[in-house]
């Protein structure tokens, strides 16, 4: 189970984490979630943000939703960049990382939420970095 300490943010700029092994640990456990629900036949969800933006993908890398998928079960800590935060609504806690994929290897930025209160992996965004992503937890 995830625990989520909900911060104030009046930017609405994702947090991102320090690098410790505490930190290191919660974005662990925010991916074994992950991929234990993608396991369990949780499918992920787009929203018509993310829909819009993985047309963008798919014209111009051909991307499709598979390579995303596998994406996302392929996460690392390292390409943690941002999170975990909760959505506006606060029925998500989401994080945002830097990943590569498809046969061109494509960087990208991939933010998605995993539901507090039931098992769905809602994908919010995943289109090409507008500005370089560090990534705090990368060796």
């Amino acid at each position: 189970m995830i625990y989520l300490y909900l911060y104030y943010n009046p930017y609405k700029m994702m947090l991102e984490l320090p690098n410790t092994a505490e930190n290191i640990t919660l974005i662990q456990d925010f991916l074994d979630e992950t991929r234990r629900r993608i396991f369990e036949g949780v499918e992920i969800t787009f929203t018509s943000k993310a829909n819009s933006e993985l047309q963008d993908l798919v014209l111009d890398f051909e991307i499709e939703i598979e390579d995303i998928e596998e994406a996302i079960e392929n996460l690392t800590t390292e390409n943690y960049y941002r999170g975990i935060d909760p959505s506006n609504s606060a029925d998500f806690n989401v994080c945002a990382f830097c990943t590569k994929i498809g046969k061109s290897n494509v960087e990208i930025y991939l933010k998605y939420g995993l539901e507090v209160s039931g098992l769905q992996i809602l994908l919010f965004s995943n289109h090409l970095p507008k500005y370089p992503m560090a990534q705090p937890f990368k060796i």
